[in-house]
């Protein structure tokens, strides 16, 4: 399964970064705002998203499974995600492996399986950033893509990407995107860009290329919204009367829970 430190936002301003492929002209931008190099799309994308304080996106995830024999399969899910920072989050997975839901509203969390009807509530930090990183480090609950929901969702560096290149205009259900190409030492990661303002990812390729059989997760992302109007009992969890509530087990081999 894909960890949320792998998958999200892929925000890599890197200083020391050696790419510098000039863009192709787009006459939509004005020349103030158009980006001329790969590393200006980073930097205007990541720049948009540290802004917003609210939002809503959805994605359409596939990711691939090896099978002991070296056969590659592939499975399906989507997800939605609301964001209000910097103190609420609800993450709502539907796969072929799973069906989850993720609350946190600035003072617990809660992680509910709704296939076994079985959910778990801890007490959380009151912020966004701390209570991310409470669930992954001290539950092994990881939460596909949520450093969108960071603070500042650059902050994290891909510390093993060495380079960033610039692919092409290349499309995104039939619309020109930028495409972009992260090489990392055991992760390459492509993410494809709006050319028009505001820049947006709408979709993300990542490469575990070290991993046998270089298994890939690919996310597209879609309808986003910075003007949501969310009700607040959308980040707290309500049991059904027949819920479950389970104790978390520590995570073992640094596996993750999802």
């Amino acid at each position: 399964m894909i960890m949320r430190r792998f998958i999200p936002i892929l925000s890599l301003l890197l200083p020391w970064v050696t790419a510098a492929a000039v863009l192709a002209e787009i006459p939509t931008l004005s020349q103030e705002i158009r980006p001329k190099t790969a590393e200006q799309v980073i930097e205007q994308l990541c720049a948009n998203l540290t802004k917003q304080r609210s939002f809503t996106v959805k994605m359409d995830v596939t990711y691939d499974d090896i099978l002991d024999s070296g056969a590659k399969v592939q499975y399906s899910a989507y997800q939605n995600i609301w964001v209000e920072k910097p103190d609420r989050l609800r993450s709502d997975y539907t796969g072929d492996e799973r069906v989850t839901r993720f609350f946190y509203d600035g003072k617990t969390f809660t992680l509910a399986d709704l296939e076994r009807d079985l959910y778990v509530t801890k007490p959380a930090p009151n912020t966004l950033d701390e209570a991310l990183d409470q669930v992954e480090q001290k539950y092994g609950i990881s939460i596909p893509m949520s450093n969108l929901a960071a603070n500042d969702p650059c902050a994290e560096l891909m510390a093993d990407v060495k380079q960033i290149i610039f692919i092409g205009n290349d499309m995104v259900n039939r619309e020109p995107m930028y495409h972009l190409l992260l090489i990392g030492s055991d992760r390459d990661y492509q993410i494809w860009v709006t050319q028009d303002a505001p820049p947006l990812m709408r979709k993300a390729i990542i490469t575990y290329k070290t991993l046998p059989g270089s298994p890939q997760y690919t996310a597209i992302l879609s309808d986003w919204n910075f003007n949501p109007s969310t009700p607040a009992d959308t980040f707290t969890f309500q049991p059904g009367s027949e819920s479950i509530p389970i104790e978390l087990l520590p995570p073992r081999n640094n596996q993750s829970q999802q």
